[in-house]
């Protein structure tokens, strides 16, 4: 897939008690947004459904890892690395166990970011779907994650309804950056810049 149409980047702001918190398709990245209710069908069209409020004792959310100098030291060539996000409306434990779905389980110290979240780094291996499951220490809170580095699925409407504007995609593919050539990917499909949080339709 050589050429693209862009779509306008979808994004929300502020947050009050009109606005409704959803959260991206199952296993896709990104985080909680809040939207107004006139703005909910184009959201459940990308596959975007309502999220919890308030948030459970544990959140997890996940998107593709910036590429910086360290990393490309720290993650072995041909991987994919994510970072995984963590929100608690505990106080924060001493340290978090997570099962990357991959074969691989540590115990890690709880990682204070500025948003007062926790980002946790992970390199996988391959393009598939991995289910993350975490617990956080001495209290029992768990949470899974779904996280699907094949793509993911994008919400279909219903037959009796038109398609959605651009093709109707059935694939979610994600990067840094705009996208390039996705072999993998059809018309129709959707593209997510993780830098900018602009969404694509893909096209001939």
């Amino acid at each position: 897939m050589t050429s693209l149409l862009r779509t306008p980047a979808i994004s929300s702001s502020g947050i009050s008690a009109q606005l409704i918190r959803l959260l991206p398709p199952l296993g896709c990245p990104g985080q909680p947004v809040w939207v107004p209710p006139n703005e909910m069908l184009r959201w459940e069209q990308l596959g975007f459904y309502r999220a919890p409020i308030p948030a459970g004792a544990l959140e997890l959310a996940w998107q593709p890892a910036a590429a910086t100098a360290t990393a490309a030291i720290a993650d072995p060539a041909g991987t994919i690395a994510v970072e995984l996000l963590l929100n608690t409306r505990h106080t924060p434990p001493a340290a978090v166990t997570v099962d990357w779905g991959d074969g691989r389980t540590e115990t890690l110290p709880w990682p204070a970011a500025a948003d007062g979240n926790a980002r946790l780094r992970h390199s996988y291996a391959g393009r598939s779907d991995y289910t993350l499951q975490v617990e956080l220490s001495g209290n029992g809170i768990t949470a899974s994650l779904l996280l699907s580095l094949a793509g993911c699925p994008i919400w279909q409407p219903e037959p009796t309804q038109p398609p959605p504007t651009g093709g109707g995609g059935s694939r979610w593919f994600n990067g840094d950056g705009p996208p390039g050539t996705i072999t993998a990917a059809a018309p129709g499909d959707y593209y997510l810049d993780g830098i900018s949080g602009a969404f694509y339709v893909l096209e001939n």
